[in-house]
């Protein structure tokens, strides 16, 4: 078959040096992602605290009347809303970076640096690493939780994996549960201010 037909066909093939390069701008992509996942996370983090803290000074001086006092929940009513907000921008950025994820391993795999099955180059043509990879039949060191191993080990396609990666990734968890401790500690402190501004008016 001709490049012609080939490309009239749209069979294409891929050069090492192009998968190289694929490679390297995925790699880019994972950086980037989980930079702006933690950004995203830190700026949230920041902002929450803030407004609680505020929100808590300002119930600790209370001396106006039960309107003012209940203006104080806008601050947890706030916090909650940002809370959720933050969480599923968090979750974009960390989606995105578990595709690009995927994706290298794909092409790690596909150039044989890791995920495949090792090739005999012959005798001259042996790259044997000091330390090989345990199971992963490459070269490249990599420190994954037991739930994302077991995903990795199994035949799935990519959008699996992508699901299921997504769902049990460290991140994404540790963000989960930090924003749903500013969620709980805006409803108690919600709480706190209505029983505090009826406490007063009694």
């Amino acid at each position: 078959m001709t490049e012609t037909n080939k490309r009239a066909e749209g069979i294409e093939s891929l050069s090492r040096q192009e998968l190289f390069d694929l490679h390297r701008h995925y790699e880019s992509v994972v950086k980037d992602q989980l930079a702006f996942c933690y950004q995203y996370l830190n700026f949230y983090t920041g902002l929450l605290s803030a407004l609680l803290a505020a929100t808590l000074v300002a119930l600790l001086n209370m001396r106006h009347g039960l309107i003012l006092e209940l203006a104080l929940l806008l601050g947890p009513g706030v916090t909650g809303a940002l809370s959720l907000i933050g969480y599923l921008n968090v979750r974009v950025f960390y989606r995105r970076f578990i595709e690009a994820w995927v994706t290298t391993m794909n092409i790690e795999s596909m150039l044989h640096l890791r995920y495949a099955i090792p090739v005999d180059l012959g005798k001259d043509k042996q790259y044997i690493p000091k330390h090989p990879t345990k199971e992963e039949g490459g070269f490249i060191a990599t420190f994954e939780r037991e739930p994302v191993k077991s995903i990795l080990k199994e035949k799935k396609y990519a959008e699996d994996v992508l699901a299921e990666t997504v769902k049990t990734g460290d991140t994404l968890r540790y963000a989960r549960w930090t924003f749903f401790v500013f969620g709980g500690g805006s409803l108690l402190l919600a709480v706190v201010i209505v029983l505090a501004a009826f406490l007063n008016l009694t």
